[in-house]
């Protein structure tokens, strides 16, 4: 079933953009074809007409998680980076942080510099996923930045710590962070201490930034 998040809505039509309607060409749907739309996060069953969705019913759908989920996502490549920024959209982020930290590599600044095409990865990997909501991207954070912000629970992975806690299912707000190649230095560990964020180790392996990110979010509670 096609699905399209729109934000135009007159009595019962909803009215796609131009993009959209070139989509819509392209996937070549029919005249009166069933089609799900996503108005103000909620979502309804439609018809195709005359180039605006016509409103059949509401439909009781809820993809979200019930906690809202942050995640920090280090400058690594851009392609690891756009992959992290994809399944953590999939996988039911709220909100998404870049960030920069001791061993971030200077050559990884570029990855933000296309603002619009991250935007577009995590609108369609909202569509693909069924979710209600569009994940938020924020601006560019400092590491010092991150462990400022407001939140009771941050996780912190880290490799090579005697003294780390389980890594338990969350079921709670949280804010998750994932280093970049070569992890945190000695400074952002006791800056990540005095700030009382939970420093994690996940596996006995050492994990790609992308693929930590993405073994964290699998210990959320549904």
């Amino acid at each position: 079933m096609y699905k399209f998040f729109v934000t135009r809505k007159e009595n019962n039509n909803f009215y796609f953009d131009d993009e959209q309607l070139k989509h819509i060409k392209v996937l070549r749907i029919k005249e009166n074809e069933t089609i799900y739309i996503n108005y103000l996060n909620e979502y309804y069953e439609c018809i195709y007409n005359a180039e605006k969705a016509k409103l059949i019913k509401k439909l009781d759908i809820n993809n979200e998680l019930k906690n809202e989920i942050t995640v920090c996502i280090p400058l690594i490549k851009q392609s690891n980076f756009e992959f992290a920024v994809q399944k953590a959209v999939e996988l039911g982020a709220s909100k998404i942080i870049p960030f920069v930290s001791v061993y971030t590599d200077k050559s990884n600044y570029n990855v933000i510099k296309n603002i619009g095409r991250l935007e577009k990865i995590i609108f369609q990997a909202t569509e693909q996923s069924f979710r209600n909501k569009i994940c938020k991207l924020e601006r560019l954070h400092t590491f010092d930045e991150i462990m400022d912000l407001e939140c009771k629970n941050k996780y912190l992975a880290h490799v090579n710590i005697n003294n780390s806690e389980p890594f338990e299912l969350i079921d709670n707000d949280a804010l998750l962070i994932v280093g970049p190649e070569g992890g945190f230095n000695l400074k952002e560990i006791e800056t990540a201490n005095k700030k009382s964020a939970k420093i994690i180790s996940l596996t006995k392996s050492i994990l790609r930034s992308e693929t930590a990110l993405i073994y964290m979010l699998s210990r959320i509670k549904k």
